[in-house]
């Protein structure tokens, strides 16, 4: 019975002496079958164990119709005897991710009846998907809760209660569950039908973190961080704010105020650099009396371009508008009451890849060409 395998009856347990049963090649590698294994499968939300079998890495572990299959990119021989380990800081990081979890999750259903709708440990971070919102001071709830938990250092047990017994308790799970069902128990916090693998005490986890709450589908999602990730990220950050506190010459408690100090201050800046450039193009426009009009501008963004394109219409019969360079190419707009300027685009292709669209009185795109060839081309008779 799954119960009986040595990650199940020890969870710390980082070695085992075993014999190949089994040996077939897979689509990853070979997939070898052992008589007892230490190395926890893909399942329950939790990433299979990495570590090593007779020498190799092992690759993957998966669990299909009650047997496991350690792949590995040799083959092994059946009857042989073979020593695994698997690498303990990577089973003891999912660990401490797994158990935090399980906390969150119990306290939000205690407290506030949401459901665990989804899971997922990655390699960053961990998501969990919950079936209601939770507000901004609802999170703050939960992450000091879970914390004074893991403080509280609670034995967390792991036991298979009888049928009968089940139908008495009260407890998680996202499938309807009758025989062998494993419950993983945290005092108080949480009660769970789970086969993931967990630390001995809350405080084994060391802390937890929600890096986010964001709304997916009819719910929320969380993002969190429980122990050596945890710190990693609250150093990182640390350092960060460390480094922007020098820059600001502020103390890094401030650093928030400042740096939406300093927004405003760059807006205000944008806006004054902003009409500025259209006083200067409307300048350049008013001195515009004929039929063609053609500038290469640097211009602050495709808005101010279209901006200048507008002014221009007024004054010529057709207008080009040029930003950019010989290297890079130029965002170009085309504007004309008189002329069909999907004909006049269509016609730039021949000296350069361009690409773009609009309507008959105004186009816009991009070509890759050089301004000494766009001019001489939009100077010669190409509106006839």
């Amino acid at each position: 019975m799954q119960k009986q395998r040595a990650y199940y009856l020890n969870g710390y347990q980082t070695k085992i002496k075993t014999t190949v049963t089994d040996c077939k090649i897979g689509k990853k590698g070979y997939e070898i079958v052992l008589e007892d294994s230490c190395f926890y499968p893909q399942g329950g939300g939790q990433a299979s164990d990495k570590g090593t079998l007779a020498g190799q890495c092992v690759l993957d572990v998966q669990e299909r119709e009650g047997i496991l299959y350690h792949t590995v990119a040799q083959p092994l021989e059946i009857g042989r005897t073979v020593e695994g380990e698997i690498d303990w800081n990577y089973r003891f990081d999912l660990m401490q991710q797994h158990t935090g979890e399980h906390m969150i999750s119990g306290v939000a259903y205690k407290k506030y009846g949401l459901h665990n709708v989804g899971f997922h440990m990655g390699k960053e971070y961990t998501t969990i998907d919950f079936d209601g919102k939770l507000s901004p001071e609802d999170v703050l709830y939960l992450e000091k809760k879970v914390n004074q938990g893991i403080m509280e250092n609670r034995a967390i047990q792991i036991y298979y209660p009888t049928k009968q017994e089940l139908e008495k308790m009260e407890y998680r799970s996202k499938k309807n569950l009758e025989t062998d069902v494993r419950i993983v128990e945290i005092p108080e916090y949480d009660i769970c039908a789970c086969c993931g693998i967990h630390t001995k005490t809350t405080g084994e986890i060391g802390c937890v973190k929600i890096l986010s709450a964001d709304a997916y589908k009819n719910g929320v999602r969380l993002k969190m961080l429980a122990g050596n990730r945890a710190l990693e990220d609250y150093r990182k950050k640390c350092e960060n704010a460390d480094k922007i506190s020098h820059l600001l010459c502020v103390p890094a408690n401030e650093i928030g105020a400042a740096v939406q100090k300093l927004k405003k201050e760059k807006e205000q800046l944008q806006w004054n650099v902003n009409h500025l450039e259209k006083e200067q193009l409307l300048q350049k426009a008013q001195g515009v009396n004929g039929e063609k009009a053609i500038f290469f501008e640097t211009v602050s963004s495709i808005k101010a371009l279209q901006h200048f394109a507008n002014l221009l219409q007024e004054r010529a019969s057709f207008a080009a508008v040029f930003s950019g360079n010989d290297k890079k190419g130029y965002h170009f707009i085309l504007v004309s009451k008189k002329w069909d300027m999907k004909r006049v685009m269509k016609k730039m292709q021949a000296i350069g890849v361009c690409q773009g669209g609009g309507t008959a009185k105004m186009v816009q795109g991009k070509i890759e060409a050089n301004q000494k060839e766009l001019r001489a081309f939009l100077e010669q008779s190409v509106l006839e």
